[in-house]
């Protein structure tokens, strides 16, 4: 076996389907940090084909689709001979990272997570959330599941200092396709909480609320704590039970308090919650008033250097906006106006319009 170190090579393995648009940017980006480029097309009927024939340095494949991406993501794997492999997709591009950041997981024999920030629209609004994913291991190591795909593992995972955009979100309704294949894995997996969890953040995304609540609820009862996904899991759930108005969303978050204290999401999200709760059942939920600005509280005093921020903003503008809506629907005027005044001096637009309004 060749000896761990800087001289080993690295592939960039990749599956691609339409993707004409994009995936020239995301290569280009990618070529300064690896030394070999796989491309796997699954059945494109655009001009994806034309751009990747354009670049002599590109190792072009194709594979018949059988609704299974770990199958392809696998295949792409075999047809690479770097000792380490890099995994992106075509509408993902890296704007920060060195070869050297990925050295060091080869030369520790570990399994490097990146920084995925993701770009989506909601209610007219653009919001940017982020996380780390594992996208860099050694090329013995594969894929399983047909979908939201994890790699078949033990190695250590470490946290990259590298980020890749992700633009796919803006234009892409992928719950048509992702809903079927997740449900024909529960089939064979009643009990996988990871399929639960993910089928559960579809129903979510296509408006399917009470299937979302009793996809999460399962996987809720199913999962591990120390799982990757747990803390996104309870984020899935409060957002849902907020949604819906669900009074057991409650003992998700008292479950959680301690567990979860150092996500600023987990603070902003349970306090949207208790915010659309208690002015839909006020005569009952009176008592969960001070919990609203407790929570957009607790965003702002987390400290920087501890706290875990899915979603930009939480820990800042989102979290001041919020004080200020809370206080306004309160008739505490001065207060809002200086909460949205603070979220305003950070940039945040629905903040500059309030304070205009009032």
């Amino acid at each position: 076996m060749k000896e761990l170190g800087t001289d080993m090579k690295i592939s960039l393995a990749m599956i691609v389907k339409n993707e004409e648009n994009s995936v020239r940017k995301c290569i280009l980006n990618a070529k300064k940090i690896v030394d070999e480029i796989v491309v796997v097309d699954t059945g494109s009927t655009d001009s994806t084909l034309k751009v990747l024939k354009e670049d002599p340095n590109i190792n072009l494949f194709q594979f018949q689709w059988e609704n299974d991406f770990s199958k392809a993501r696998n295949f792409a794997i075999e047809k690479c001979t770097g000792d380490y492999i890099l995994v992106l997709d075509a509408d993902e591009y890296v704007t920060f990272g060195k070869r050297s950041e990925l050295e060091k997981v080869i030369v520790n024999n570990q399994i490097g997570r990146i920084k995925i920030v993701s770009k989506f629209k909601k209610d007219g609004e653009e919001f940017e959330a982020s996380s780390y994913i594992s996208r860099f291991f050694p090329n013995y190591v594969r894929y399983k599941g047909a979908i939201h795909e994890q790699l078949d593992s033990n190695l250590a995972r470490v946290d990259l200092r590298v980020t890749v955009s992700h633009t796919g979100y803006f234009d892409k309704d992928k719950g048509a396709r992702n809903i079927p294949i997740l449900l024909q894995e529960l089939e064979k997996h009643p009990n996988d909480a990871y399929f639960h969890y993910q089928l559960g953040k579809e129903y979510r995304l296509s408006k399917s609320l009470k299937e979302s609540w009793y996809h999460l609820q399962k996987a809720y009862g199913l999962v591990n704590h120390r799982d990757t996904y747990y803390n996104l899991l309870i984020l899935e759930l409060i957002q849902t039970g907020k949604e819906l108005v669900n009074k057991e969303t409650i003992s998700v978050i008292h479950e959680n308090e301690q567990s979860l204290n150092n996500v600023t999401d987990f603070h902003f999200y349970k306090g949207l919650f208790y915010l659309d709760y208690c002015l839909k059942n006020l005569n009952e939920a009176v008592h969960l008033l001070p919990k609203i600005e407790a929570s957009f509280t607790a965003c702002l005093k987390i400290s920087k250097k501890k706290h875990i921020e899915y979603l930009s903003g939480t820990a800042s503008f989102l979290a001041l906006y919020n004080l200020g809506v809370y206080y306004e629907a309160i008739g505490a005027v001065p207060n809002a106006k200086r909460y949205y005044m603070e979220s305003a001096k950070l940039g945040y637009e629905p903040a500059k319009t309030r304070l205009s309004a009032i």
